[in-house]
């Protein structure tokens, strides 16, 4: 039980300083102080290193997949551009939803 406790106890520290990071402006200690948690959840409450090698060979599978889908996630919004419509800002918000062709007032 103390070692839930303790487990426990660092990840709450872990927050709060992942708090005071990014209210900071810090991007790279938020970064190292979630890996941290990861590590703390790993190797506290799994105790992965103490399980079956084929454990261990899920678990890196696992978190090798999250990250790939994490990385694949984040993309999305940093290549998505914004692509002005010739004559969208002519009519406004009002005829959005028209069918397609229909002009205002036609």
């Amino acid at each position: 039980m103390a070692r839930i406790g303790i487990c426990w106890g660092m990840l709450v520290l872990l927050l709060a300083a992942e708090l005071a990071a990014a209210r900071a402006g810090f991007g790279a200690a938020v970064c190292v102080a979630a890996i941290l948690m990861v590590l703390v959840i790993v190797l506290g409450f799994m105790r992965i290193l103490r399980g079956p090698p084929l454990a261990i060979i899920f678990a890196l599978g696992g978190l090798f997949w999250l990250t790939i889908l994490l990385a694949l996630g984040s993309l999305d919004s940093f290549t998505r551009t914004v692509v002005p419509v010739a004559g969208a800002a002519a009519y406004g918000p009002a005829v959005r939803g028209g069918a397609a062709g229909q002009t205002k007032g036609g």
